[in-house]
């Protein structure tokens, strides 16, 4: 008799569990279908920027809308924004740990052009334009200030 019992539980949770696996299954699986899709979106805004997306690598096939290159930068003349007289010259740009430009070093004229200092100068204190498909760029502070700043040391 206690075979029987057994037997009939049996059948009666059997079928049951079964379908609430199957719909756990379905639950996952709408889940990751949703994920897919917004991994979609986002794949097709990558795109639309420039940017692709592959084999978990995030890479690149051109250059994104406003965005420059280094040497787009790097011995560019730094020019004074009031006055439009050139202040000093890129040499190199600082990188933060989290990979942002977070400085550039500036190599003011010495006399005669020659025996000028390197100051370091936040990106947030340098104005990067584009101006006849050339970048330009400007800072508010003049070359005497610069001059007598203080020299940057690079580590």
């Amino acid at each position: 008799m206690k075979k029987l019992k057994r037997l009939i539980l049996s059948a009666a949770i059997v079928p049951a569990l079964a379908f609430s696996t199957t719909a756990i299954a379905e639950k996952h699986d709408a889940e990751k279908q949703d994920a897919m899709k917004a991994d979609g979106e986002q794949h097709a805004e990558q795109q639309s920027t420039g940017e692709q997306q592959k084999a978990g690598e995030q890479q690149m096939s051109g250059k994104p809308a406003g965005a420059f290159y280094a040497d787009d930068v790097i011995g560019q003349t730094v020019k004074h924004r009031g006055t439009d007289e050139d202040v000093g010259e890129i040499q190199d740009l600082v990188i933060g740990n989290d990979g942002r430009i977070v400085g550039v070093v500036v190599e003011t004229s010495g006399f005669l052009g020659l025996g000028g200092q390197h100051v370091g100068l936040g990106w947030d204190h340098i104005e990067h334009t584009m101006e006849d498909d050339e970048s330009v760029f400007y800072t508010d502070l003049d070359e005497e200030t610069l001059r007598n700043s203080p020299e940057y040391e690079r580590d």
